[in-house]
């Protein structure tokens, strides 16, 4: 006998040794073999194999590669191009000898890569949210005894011990369970537990039906089982999603692509400009020296960059995620602000977004009657109305006392939030109950639960007997279940208020009921009672037969009251939605249905149809398909991978972790903020406050305003920035002398069209924001029909300024140049108030804006301070002006506006021809 002990020791350890991390399809394998491959038995592992194992497994724990740390996250900040552009000409400015220009440059470079690295370092913390998920403590079989040991010390061939309440601790296969349920919406996005058992299943299983299986991360909440672990830390189902969230390349917006290729656009434009400006100047102005005529070409081409451009871009997104911030929609990463607004296709979880991730009970059958319950969610407000008849509640008091009684869940507030602890299909009952204004205290005090006959997968049922207590032979057990196999241990019927048999007509009309409940993808319980006699041992086949079927309840994950209305406004705004779900297909259409979602011709597909389809099939479907059904998260990987192939910009909601890896490669990443998962919220650039699909809308609103009012500020400065070129070109080729001197090229560049553009970019939304398709994903920042405009504006400027300049000229040149430099100046002061809207003669009122209102007021009190005021005379070399000059400037610059205007009117009618059917 010992020798025989000591050979099964060493033999376990040898196959310890070689097989425990051997590869196995652990689901479809007999338990023997499971527990061979793990070197383990159900008497668990010693503790010294478990310390061996520890050294060569490791910890139970996620892991990831070399974090980034705080230094180079911030540095990767200057990898922008705007930014590269603007300490570029900062350093230009410094060769000048401007070095209040050269320094406020710079600020504003550091201010943007500040704000940048805030934003970005949250983001690291991804994969530490997914650590705070795991379970902290487990319960193992070592040496023989059960023992609380740390979950991170839990090791391949362990024997856990799991029941109602617990964090599953790593991956394990069952081998003893009873009436155990396991919560896996955190990691398939089924929205019911699943029901699990021992039994062997077939090769290729999905992982949402490997009912033999618990999986890290996912709760308990129902029952009780063992198994033996088969996978720990990285190697478990969650490890693997965290080393795909690891691998997904987080892209680049939309914006900062497009402003990337306008930095380069702008940069070859300034080295051209310094080029072409000096040899002309050179060859023109004889008696400029060479010295000078390059420090001017050098202040014209810093004066072509928008240095205002960059604190614009930035300060327009930190504003527009303020508002969105207002609106219950959080946004992490500032880029993404506006790639809200660019968003073509929405992916969007079901569990959780579009529906609330709570059962509720919506349809009794009762007494004869198909009977609607209102009411979402948890919270217990809700009418019962059979067609358009509200019933009196105290009718259904018998039926709702059945469901309320044989039940172990409890409905509890939490800071003005209902939540359920226990098993979601019996909260719901006990919610139902509540709705029903069910009198809980006085059923406790005159009933007390004699014996429970629990729940199993065999059985489909479970059974609560209860006794008066002031009447102990008063007995009655209380049945919930399959109603198919409820109604074959019912021998009777209540009807009407008396009990009476139960005929096969009867039988047929409920499952009749039953059926059309199904097909409208609710999950259907079925209630039964039957009196019983005092003191018996209770056993199931004494109890469960020649029962009273009392009804049918149906509940469904029921879609949030307002998602029906966010969704058509999507669908006006030119956006797709698609729900891909872990769930059933039955259930993910019915809700698509109820939403609205589901058009003529449109698709309901499963993960597994996907998987039979190679990328260019599918790609051919994608617009049809609108709800994927029991999709894991390689399915929703593949779907966003593939929709941005096709040039659509993806939003992707979701708040398991199962929706992780999709949320990172999305253009937009949206989680929910209440049911969301730390995983989920720490990927994601986006983050719903309030869990309301509605709330996307709002963010798609105020995305898109935010990008409307780049274009705006984008037009303007470099429309002035044109002009000011046009001016000074003009002016050597016409061999006339410089209008302007270096310094009034810099500050009109840094402070007077600098504030009001910052102005602009506080300006409201165009009426028709939500009314149009979204932009053309791959459309240039800087269109051709902007280039029109801000052509048309520049040689007008141009033109104006030199005009007055020429006109000044025999007054002397000083004169002439502050002239100019104040026409300038007003032109740009006109132009920013023609730049309110992208479309043309919209009556704005400028008191709408105060923020435009102070920036003008200041660009030109900082203009009458520079002519006026002798110190700033002498720096910038200008000279008074008389009223009569001011007015005539005026008059000139005040074509700033008209041509603006027109110029749009222009632009709007080449669109129009364009788009023009042929």
């Amino acid at each position: 006998m010992i020798f025989l002990s000591f050979f099964t020791a060493s033999f376990l350890s040898c196959w310890s040794g070689i097989l425990d991390g051997a590869l196995m399809d652990f689901y479809s394998a007999e338990i023997k073999d499971v527990f061979l491959n793990a070197g383990s038995s159900k008497d668990g592992l010693s503790a010294s194999e478990a310390k061996a194992r520890l050294k060569r497994h490791g910890f139970n724990e996620l892991v990831r590669k070399k974090r980034r740390t705080a230094l180079k996250i911030f540095f990767e900040q200057f990898r922008n191009f705007l930014i590269l552009l603007l300490l570029c000409a900062s350093v230009l400015a410094v060769f000048l000898g401007d070095y209040v220009e050269a320094v406020g440059m710079i600020c504003i470079a550091i201010l943007s890569a500040i704000l940048g690295f805030v934003q970005e370092y949250k983001a690291e913390r991804a994969m530490e949210a997914l650590k705070r998920i795991s379970a902290p403590t487990g319960k193992v079989v070592r040496d023989g005894s059960e023992k609380k040991i740390p979950a991170r010390e839990i090791v391949p061939g362990d024997v856990i011990v799991i029941e109602s309440g617990d964090i599953v601790a790593a991956d394990a296969r069952l081998f003893e369970d009873s009436s155990l349920q396991v919560d896996e919406a955190i990691l398939t996005g089924e929205s019911v537990p699943s029901p699990k058992d021992t039994k062997k299943l077939k090769e290729g299983t999905e992982i949402t039906e490997r009912t033999n299986m618990v999986f890290m991360g996912t709760i308990v909440t129902y029952g009780k089982g063992r198994g033996v672990v088969t996978g720990t830390g990285m190697d478990t189902e969650f490890g693997k999603i965290a080393l795909t969230i690891e691998e997904a390349e987080e892209p680049k917006t939309l914006l900062q692509n497009k402003f990337e290729s306008l930095a380069r656009q702008i940069g070859l434009v300034v080295i051209v400009l310094v080029g072409v400006v000096f040899v002309l100047g050179l060859s023109f102005q004889k008696e400029v020296s060479i010295a000078r005529m390059l420090i001017f070409s050098i202040s014209l081409a810093v004066a072509a960059v928008p240095t205002a451009l960059p604190a614009i871009v930035t300060i327009g997104l930190a504003l527009g995620a303020s508002s969105m911030a207002k609106r219950n929609v959080i946004i992490k990463k500032l880029p993404a602000t506006e790639s809200m607004g660019s968003v073509t296709v929405i992916c969007s979880d079901k569990t959780g977004t579009l529906t609330k991730s709570q059962l509720s009970a919506t349809r009794l059958f009762f007494d004869g009657n198909v009977i609607d319950v209102s009411g979402i969610g948890y919270e217990p407000k809700g009418e019962f109305k059979h067609g358009t008849e509200k019933m009196d509640k105290k009718s259904l008091e018998f039926m709702l006392r059945i469901g309320y009684l044989c039940n172990n869940a409890k409905l509890v507030e939490k800071g003005g939030r209902w939540d359920i602890i226990g098993d979601p299909t019996e909260g719901a009952l006990v919610v139902l109950a509540r709705k029903g204004r069910l009198d809980e205290k006085a059923l406790s005090r005159r009933l007390s639960v004699v014996k429970e006959l629990p729940f199993s997968s065999e059985r489909k049922m479970m059974t609560v007997i209860a006794g008066r207590k002031r009447k102990p032979e008063r007995v009655c057990a209380y049945v919930k279940g399959a109603p198919d196999v409820v109604l074959k241990k019912c021998a009777r019927i209540y009807d009407s208020g008396r009990i009476r048999s139960l005929t096969k007509r009867d039988r047929e009309s409920i499952l009749s009921v039953n059926e059309s409940f199904a097909e409208d993808a609710l999950r259907v319980l079925g209630l039964a009672c039957r009196d019983m006699p005092a003191g018996g041992k209770y056993e199931i086949e004494g109890v469960e037969r020649d029962l009273v079927f009392v009804g049918l309840v149906g509940m469904i994950d029921a879609p949030r009251e307002e998602v029906a209305a966010a969704v058509k406004q999507c669908e006006d705004a030119g956006i797709n939605v698609i729900a891909i779900t872990g769930d059933h297909p039955v259930t993910a259409k019915a809700v698509a249905d109820r939403i609205g979602l589901l058009k003529k011709d449109d698709l309901v597909v499963t993960g597994e149809y996907i998987d039979r389809l190679n990328d260019s099939e599918l790609m051919e479907k994608l617009g049809r398909i609108r709800v994927v059904a029991r999709a894991l998260p390689g399915h929703k990987l593949r779907m966003v991978k593939l929709l941005k192939k096709q040039g659509h910009v993806v939003a992707m909601t979701g708040d398991g972790v199962n929706d992780a890896p999709a949320l990172k490669t999305a253009d937009v990443g949206i989680a929910m903020g209440i049911t969301g998962s730390d995983v989920a919220k720490e990927v994601s650039k986006t983050v719903l406050v309030d869990d309301n699909f509605a709330s996307i809308v709002n963010a798609i609103s105020e995305g898109r305003n935010i990008y409307d009012k780049i274009i705006k500020s984008s037009r303007y400065l470099l429309s002035c920035n044109l002009g000011e070129i046009i001016t000074v070109f003009l002016a050597i080729m016409l061999n006339l002398p410089l209008p302007l001197v270096p310094l009034q090229i810099l500050m009109m560049n840094l402070l007077t069209d600098g504030l009001p553009a910052l102005g602009l970019g506080m300006e409201g939304a165009e009426e028709d924001v939500m009314k149009r398709s979204p932009r053309n994903p791959k459309e240039s920042l800087f269109t051709n029909e902007m280039l029109i405009l801000t052509l048309i504006f520049g040689i007008v400027m141009g033109i104006g300024t030199l005009f007055i300049f020429n006109t000044y000229l025999d007054r002397g040149e000083e004169v002439a140049r502050t002239a100019a430099f104040t026409t300038l100046v007003l032109f740009e002061m006109f132009a920013v108030v023609g730049s309110r809207s992208l479309y043309p003669f919209r009556k704005l009122n400028i008191f709408t804006n105060k923020w435009l209102l102070l920036g003008i007021l200041a660009s030109v009190s900082i203009q009458v301070a520079i002519v006026n005021w002798g110190p700033l005379q002498a720096i910038f070399s200008t000279v008074s002006l008389s009223s009569s000059d001011w007015l005539r400037i005026v008059t000139i610059s005040s074509l700033g506006f008209f041509v603006m205007e027109l110029g749009k009117v222009f632009v709007s009618g080449l669109r129009a021809g364009r788009n023009a059917p042929s």
